[in-house]
């Protein structure tokens, strides 16, 4: 079933948003390099600014591969053409992809925060930006 892309409010935000990640998942190349606006820019979990030609070429060679990801969205905002989601999600990286080389195949968290722009009637994917976050332990422990 395809995403509602030209609804400018937060429910089409949010369609926006589950279309990122399902495309993702189901590593459609083509329909995510279509999602990427021009100017789409990452900090990742790894620390490392992107640009959009890095991410469809990394995307290429399953770099994204995960083996679940549950996302849960905290904030969501519009501004004029502009939409921001910002929350927390849970991600099982897959064998030989980027985030399983950095931290593993276990389960780590992350704090994300994803802006999309509605233009020419549709939105596209902006920018990204994800941490991965490390529990806090009380003090003195």
């Amino acid at each position: 079933m395809s995403e509602p892309l030209d609804d400018l409010s937060d429910t089409g935000l949010r369609a926006a948003h589950r279309y990122q990640r399902r495309i993702i998942a189901d590593g459609d190349e083509e329909a995510f390099a279509r999602f990427l606006h021009p100017n789409f820019t990452i900090n990742g979990p790894n620390n490392i600014c992107g640009a959009r030609d890095q991410i469809l070429r990394l995307f290429q060679g399953d770099a994204f591969a995960r083996e679940n990801c549950q996302s849960q969205i905290e904030k969501a905002s519009l501004t004029g053409d502009v939409g921001v989601l910002m929350g927390n999600e849970i991600v099982t990286p897959a064998d030989g992809s980027l985030l399983a080389a950095w931290f593993g195949t276990q389960p780590i968290r992350r704090r994300f925060t994803d802006v999309y722009l509605f233009e020419e009637g549709k939105w596209s994917f902006l920018a990204r930006q994800a941490s991965v976050v490390r529990e806090a332990k009380k003090f003195g422990s």
